[in-house]
């Protein structure tokens, strides 16, 4: 007797449930996955809101002394650069093992003028 119980047993719970769960419709997936999309970007925006205030974990470009301007290659592992220190801008010579003072410009003065007058100079 036992043993004719015991399939009964295994079988009836998922023949029950079968009757109480209801099919899974397309409309509310799809609903819990824009809601759940929404979510994920809301915290992005919230990360990238917070890093521009300077509450973030990523590192922030710093209002120091001294600020690069424009750097240009000239070949191989030579630059010129144009620094501004305590709002003067300087024309320097970088190259791999030494940087060069080369002039002092002047917001006014045009690049091309103030090379050709380190030229004139040299």
């Amino acid at each position: 007797m036992r043993l004719s119980i015991l399939p009964f047993l295994f079988f009836a719970p998922s023949a029950f449930a079968a009757d109480t769960i209801a099919e899974p419709s397309l409309l509310g997936s799809s609903l819990k996955m824009v809601a759940a999309l929404a979510v994920v970007i809301g915290i992005l925006l919230l990360f990238y809101a917070a890093s521009r205030k300077g509450f973030g974990v990523l590192p922030q470009k710093k209002n120091g002394l001294i600020q690069v301007i424009e750097t240009r290659p000239l070949g191989g592992r030579k630059f010129l650069c144009v620094v501004k220190v305590r709002g003067e801008e300087m024309l320097l010579g970088l190259s791999h093992d030494r940087i060069e003072y080369l002039s002092q410009l002047s917001s006014n003065d045009k690049f091309a003028a103030t090379l050709q007058q380190v030229e004139e100079d040299r």
